[in-house]
Order: C-alpha cells, then sequence, then structure tokens
C-alpha cells in the first residue's frame, strides 16, 4: 500500500469521500471534481494509478482533486476497509462509477458502517445471470437464457434458446463481448473464448462461460432511477440508439424519451419490478428494457447512474443533478430528486472507421448550433481507429439541449454531422 498527498488546494480539515477505481472520462472524472467542489476531502483507490496515465486528461483530474490517492488491492474488501480507517480524517462514505467495482465499493461501506447500497444487491445487479435468475423466480419478463460454462453445451442451450441469438460474459460493461450470433459455429466461437477466460477486462476473477439469450427485437430504452429512504423514484425514460449488429454499441441517448406514454410507462413498471425483484436498496440505477411486440423485457441493470454522460442528460432536461446527488446520498445526506424545469437533452456519438486518421474537424463549426452543451473529438491525425465493438472504440460525442427532446436530437444529429473525421486512403 502506497498513500501519497493529491489535490493542489488539498483540504487539511472534513470528512473524506473515498472512490473506489473509476472509469476515465464522463461520470468518472466529473465525480471527483463534483465531491471537491461540495467541500469533500477526496480519497481515490487504485490497484494501479499507472492505468490511468493512458489518459493525461484523466491522470491529471485524480492527481489534482484526490486529497489522497491510496495504491491498494481494490479487489480486497478487508483491505480497502483498514486503509480507509487510517486516512487522516473520518470517511463519509465509499463510492464507484464503475460497473466492475460496485460489489466491492459496496461491501466496502456496509463494513464501514456508511450508506450504500446493498452488497447482496451489488452482486446481483453485477452478475447478469444473477439478475435474470431472480428475475424470472418472480415472473418478470425476460429473454430466454442458458449459462453455457462449455462449447459442449451450446447445442443444448440453442434448442431452448434458438438462432439468432445474443451471446454475452456475465460481468461486463460497455459492450464488451456482447454479440448477436446468426449460426452454430459463430456461438461455438464466442462460447469457446469465454470458456477459457477466466477474468473479465479489468482483471477479476469470473466463473468461464457465457450467457446465451434469445435475440429480442425491439426499441431498446433505459431508466434512470434512484432509491433513497425505501423509495424509488423514477426520473425518466431514456431512447437508446444502438449501432448495427453484430455488436450493440450505443451510439446515441435522448432524454427523455419521445415514446407514446404507455411504452415509457411500461418500461419503468418493469424496470422498478426488477429492482425489487433483487433487493435494490439505495441509490442510482440505470435498468435497461428492451420494447418488443410481445411487451417490454429487461435487459440488464446497472446499479449506477448511466454512463455515456447519461447524468448531463438529465441534468440539462430536469434541472437534477444526478451525479452530485449520488455524491450526497453516499456521504450521508438526503438528495433533491425534484425536476426544476422540462426541457430534453441528446447526445449523439462519432463513429470511427478501421484506418488511419488524416485529419479531424474544426469543433468551432457547433457554434452554429445554440443548442450544442458539449463536444468533444478523442482522436488526432495519425490515429488508428475501427468501427467501434465496444463503447470504448467511439472517438467523439455532442451533446445538446434544447425545449424538447426531439429538437434536442435533431440537433444533435445535424451537428454531428459535421464532425466528420477524414481517413487516409489505403495504398495498393
Amino acid at each position: 500500500m502506497r498513500t501519497f498527498p493529491g489535490g493542489r488546494n488539498a483540504r487539511p480539515q472534513g470528512g473524506f469521500l473515498a472512490f473506489v477505481e473509476s472509469n476515465m472520462t464522463g461520470t468518472g472524472m466529473q465525480a471527483l471534481k463534483l465531491a471537491r467542489a461540495n467541500g469533500y476531502r477526496v480519497a481515490f483507490l487504485a490497484a494501479d494509478l499507472n492505468r490511468y496515465a493512458m489518459d493525461p486528461d484523466a491522470l491529471d483530474t485524480i492527481t489534482s482533486q484526490a486529497d489522497e490517492v491510496v495504491t491498494c488491492d481494490t479487489q480486497d474488501v478487508e483491505v480497502m476497509a483498514r486503509l480507509l480507517r487510517n486516512l487522516s480524517g473520518p470517511v463519509l462514505g465509499v463510492m464507484t462509477v464503475m460497473d466492475h467495482f460496485v460489489p466491492l465499493a459496496a461491501a466496502t461501506a456496509r463494513r464501514l458502517g456508511l450508506p450504500g447500497l446493498s452488497p447482496q444487491a451489488a452482486e446481483k445487479a453485477r452478475n447478469k445471470l444473477k439478475t435474470r435468475v431472480a428475475c424470472a423466480e418472480r415472473g418478470i419478463a425476460v429473454p430466454t437464457f442458458r449459462f453455457v460454462p462449455s462449447p459442449a453445451e451450446v447445442d443444448a442451450a440453442l434448442d431452448a434458446v434458438g438462432l439468432p441469438c445474443v451471446v454475452k460474459p456475465v460481468d461486463e460493461s460497455a459492450s464488451i463481448g456482447v454479440a448477436l450470433c446468426r449460426t452454430r459455429r459463430e456461438v461455438l466461437d464466442r462460447i469457446s473464448r469465454l470458456a477459457t477466460s477466466s477474468t473479465n477486462s479489468r482483471g477479476q476473477r469470473r466463473t468461464p462461460g457465457g450467457l446465451i439469450e434469445e435475440c429480442l427485437f425491439g426499441h431498446e430504452v433505459s431508466v434512470e432511477t434512484f432509491t433513497y429512504g425505501g423509495q424509488t423514484k423514477v426520473l425518466g425514460v431514456t431512447d437508446k440508439l444502438l449501432g448495427p449488429t453484430p455488436h450493440f454499441v450505443e451510439l446515441g441517448h435522448t432524454f427523455p424519451s419521445f415514446l407514446p406514454e404507455k411504452s415509457g410507462r411500461a418500461a419503468a413498471d418493469l424496470a422498478l419490478a426488477a429492482l425489487d425483484a433483487i433487493g435494490y436498496d439505495f441509490g442510482p440505477a440505470h435498468t435497461e428494457v428492451k420494447l418488443t411486440a410481445r411487451g417490454p423485457f429487461l435487459i440488464e441493470i446497472n446499479a449506477r447512474s448511466g454512463g455515456d454522460f447519461l447524468p448531463d442528460l438529465v441534468q440539462h432536461a430536469t434541472g437534477v443533478a444526478l451525479l452530485e446527488e449520488t455524491i450526497t446520498a453516499h456521504a450521508g445526506g438526503e438528495p433533491n430528486l425534484r425536476p426544476k424545469r422540462e426541457r430534453g437533452a441528446a447526445i449523439r456519438f462519432l463513429a470511427g472507421r478501421r484506418g488511419v486518421v488524416e485529419a479531424v474537424p474544426d469543433v468551432s463549426v457547433l457554434r452554429n448550433f445554440p443548442t450544442v452543451v458539449s463536444s468533444r473529438i478523442k482522436v488526432a491525425p495519425g490515429w488508428q481507429t475501427r468501427w467501434p465493438t465496444t463503447s470504448h472504440d467511439r472517438i467523439g460525442y455532442v451533446m445538446t439541449c434544447a425545449p424538447t427532446a426531439q429538437e434536442a436530437a435533431a440537433d444533435a444529429e445535424a451537428a454531428l454531422a459535421h464532425l466528420g473525421v477524414t481517413y487516409r486512403e489505403a495504398v495498393s
């Protein structure tokens, strides 16, 4: 273990809010800044700080915002709890915005007697198989599924599920490892990879194998909720724009959904039932639902606020500072979830292609779109890109806010069209 002072303006007094690891964009770095801005001392726990060096902006945010950076085994609840007890001030809360560490943060908070999600609920939400089982036992609509530990069991699973189907790991995020399979051979190839993998993308141990699920056809939405004081409040339903199969990379979000109210209510009711089925008792949740001709089906529960800047969309549209209220709740305060306005917000992501970037657009062109509130191009000339197979492969975004969700979505798509990246021509 190693600790060292961080924060160029470190606060010597006050309580700590501890963060267990983080993603390097969106909510991760925003959460550190918000905690700091709200007067908390920040402790950042990481197994290897060098992992964050691949994004200089993220590393600078961590080292400038954290009062203490603690290098330790972030897979070990006992180690984290012990080190947090030894900080130079009281720890008010423990949280994370990263899927892989939600159960670990929840268990550490529980060990320290701090506010947080039930560790059992966190485990069920994190593991897609456990979510499926818990919800199916309650009669909640989930796709037909089988967990397959080895290729030898693929045929039996396909007899139950059929083709096409979706193959996915039980413990990833950002669409990592998720694919539509149309043939038995494709399923065998996917399961073979998962069956020989004993760790996930963050090096955490897992049971080898994967889920084979019925392919559901329909529009996908997410339901944004917050649970506090024994009640779960629906903040709204988000329309999702998915990229083409065989991958399910999210290329856009619009909040609130402009589907008919009946459809939104059905998605919200399903999400609430699913949260209840796993014993969800604290904090934000981002529950994905597929709206099919047979009705809504649960895709997954994420025990955190949505990624992809969804808290920003919620805040722009409703005035509810979702990420800030999450910090408040974890630090022992009462979140304010009352909407202050009714507007619409949208984000559209830039998808690259296979090749070497020749030039990137001048983002000043976006000044011609008054509704644009944020944007970023992540690549530069000379970078190699590919068509996104996970969310990490996207190369930029544009976010808008307008009087209605329809206007925000239309403007986001119009603005995105001006962010085209040019590529070097292949030499034959």
